[in-house]
């Protein structure tokens, strides 16, 4: 699943996603051609965030619409569930971050973050601004 259509293929974290909305980073891997991946768990933490932000609730709605047409969704799943319990216990990698990782290590698609949590796990991708 690394590829799909000639693009290469994106599960981004939270943190990309809320760097996006909220300070206007990322515009590149968001907008770009690549095919993105979303965890059911970032879906909640972004709109957690933006909801305790001083956004208006009409922008956060579409900021979410967005995201979503944007990105394939993916659940978490008992495979996801064990593997996240592999790399939470050996890598102390807190639980939602592990779930997130988890998913893209199941479904073989690098993970993008800005978390540091991350720093360091194959498949990871630790990005700055």
């Amino acid at each position: 699943m690394t590829e799909e259509n000639g693009n290469d293929s994106k599960l981004l974290d939270s943190s990309i996603w809320l760097g996006y909305f909220l300070e206007g980073d990322f515009s590149e891997i968001v907008e770009g051609d690549s095919v993105l991946y979303l965890s059911v768990l970032s879906l909640f933490e972004v709109q957690r965030k933006l909801y305790k932000s001083s956004l208006n609730k009409e922008d956060i709605e579409k900021g979410v619409q967005f995201m979503k047409e944007k990105s394939i969704l993916l659940e978490v799943s008992e495979e996801i569930v064990n593997v996240a319990l592999k790399v939470a216990n050996e890598k102390n990698v807190p639980s939602m971050d592990s779930i997130i990782y988890s998913t893209g290590v199941v479904n073989s698609i690098k993970v993008y973050t800005k978390d540091n949590d991350f720093r360091g796990l194959p498949n990871a991708v630790v990005l700055s601004v």
